[in-house]
């Protein structure tokens, strides 16, 4: 039985959680400071912007050349609250996949990607949430690996809209199983947690352990799969804590008292896993690793390729990355790790919605709109083989007559691979429009300049 003080804490556990692992990734310590972009809110002038940003990202070359000058827009919202990409997002935490994508959207970013914890069951509500608002969803998926020692690391996978891979669905429903398993010993823990109110006092039965049914965290978690963030929303609901800071601080922080360690699912099999299914993989937050400046090289060589930054291969199966963007502090020193070992530099908010003191909104975060467009452009690459891979069954049921016509969901920029690739198989297409596509009993309101396309495949006439 673990034994707490009335206060929660035990001034022996305090070393403990000094060292823990990692903290919890949406709860670091100074967030909001560190990720403030105020300096830039308030620079009015372009020149003086730009002098700024070189300051802020000098390991960022060329970024300011004049080719990538010449090519910006107003999209690039130089001058505006946010980044126009924003790949870690989570509707994990406390809000629906939708409105996750509607916040973003408010906050000026145009690309972004849900990363949900092992889970892609709130892709489909945000590419539709997508598609009203005119903005992009890159399906993603943020997968919980284990290294030999123990260290927890996450490895974000991004796929092609539309993708679907039986492979990985399978074996992101046993890391689920996993995570339920898991839930249940956090459960099981808290029972057992006694709280040493005085020796002259009577323990009471709450002061026994704190009693959370498993039935609600699922309620909370809906199609998510259960973690840490649903079982803190329950010890609050449950009035055992008032804040889900204090749930984490108090019990569920890596070393805590509540905390348990999740299945064994090495790093390698991570990156294998979303390479077969023609996805991008990404280091996640490489700065709470123990030791990232040996662990990301070594990631970079393990298995499948890592990347040149201004050459792309289509024969890759993958291209790798690790988030260098999150907040200013630590672009040098992992911009340069990326750069050493040949890997793409992507920025996330991580946003979950728990804490909005404490965690980065959507898009409030210093990510230039070229690695933006690097990263798509070597996405565009990758996700090319899934597609035709998957025009040719469509292509193959259609000619047996097991099926008369289908639609797929692709990216505008995806478009001359989809043709191409049907010429071939002496097949055609038409693009759906908008108000022809039905969500339920409802038609989808027309937006100008959709990233989406819905084609529908049929036998030339």
């Amino acid at each position: 039985m673990v034994s707490l003080s009335s206060s929660g804490h035990r001034k022996k556990h305090k070393k403990t959680i000094r060292g823990s692992k990692r903290k919890p990734v949406n709860l670091q310590s100074n967030f909001n400071r560190k990720c403030s972009i105020s300096i830039a809110r308030s620079t009015t002038s372009v020149a003086a912007y730009e002098a700024l940003h070189d300051a802020m990202f000098p390991s960022n070359d060329g970024y300011h050349s004049s080719t990538h000058a010449a090519t910006r827009d107003s999209s690039d919202n130089l001058l505006g609250h946010t980044a126009i990409g924003d790949f870690h997002l989570h509707s994990d935490g406390k809000l629906k996949p939708s409105e996750v994508v509607a916040k973003a959207a408010t906050n000026g970013v145009t690309y972004m990607s849900l990363t949900d914890h092992d889970t892609m069951s709130g892709v489909n509500e945000a590419i539709i949430a997508a598609q009203k608002l005119g903005v992009f969803v890159i399906p993603g998926v943020e997968i919980s690996a284990e290294v030999k020692g123990g260290e927890n690391l996450h490895i974000l996978g991004y796929f092609s809209p539309g993708s679907n891979s039986i492979e990985l669905e399978t074996q992101l429903q046993k890391i689920r199983a996993g995570r339920h398993k898991r839930g249940k010993g956090m459960l099981k823990k808290l029972a057992s947690i006694s709280f040493i109110v005085s020796p002259l006092m009577q323990l009471t039965n709450e002061a026994m352990g704190i009693q959370l049914k498993w039935e609600r965290v699922l309620e909370i978690a809906g199609e998510a799969a259960p973690g840490r963030p649903h079982v803190a929303e329950a010890l609050v609901e449950a009035g055992h804590v008032t804040t889900f800071r204090q749930a984490f601080a108090r019990y569920l922080h890596n070393d805590g008292p509540a905390y348990v360690e999740g299945e064994d699912f090495p790093p390698e099999e991570a990156i294998k896993l979303i390479a077969s299914a023609g996805g991008v993989s990404v280091l996640a937050h490489p700065w709470c690793c123990k030791d990232p400046m040996t662990l990301v090289p070594k990631l970079a060589t393990l298995g499948i390729q890592s990347c040149s930054c201004t050459d792309v291969s289509v024969s890759m199966p993958s291209v790798k990355g690790i988030e260098v963007y999150h907040d200013r502090n630590k672009i040098d020193m992992y911009g340069a790790l990326a750069k050493e070992s040949g890997l793409l530099m992507l920025g996330g908010s991580d946003f979950h919605g728990i804490d909005p003191n404490r965690e980065c909104a959507p898009g409030a975060i210093p990510f230039p709109r070229l690695h933006v467009d690097r990263f798509l452009a070597h996405a565009l690459l990758v996700w090319e083989r899934p597609l035709i891979e998957r025009l040719r069954i469509i292509v193959d049921a259609i000619k047996r007559n097991i099926s008369t016509s289908e639609e797929v969901l692709i990216w505008k920029e995806q478009e001359p691979v989809v043709s191409r690739t049907l010429a071939e198989l002496q097949m055609g297409f038409e693009v759906v429009k908008p108000n022809d596509i039905l969500v339920g009993n409802n038609s989808l309101t027309s937006v100008g300049n959709s990233h989406y396309r819905t084609i529908r495949i049929k036998t030339l006439s």
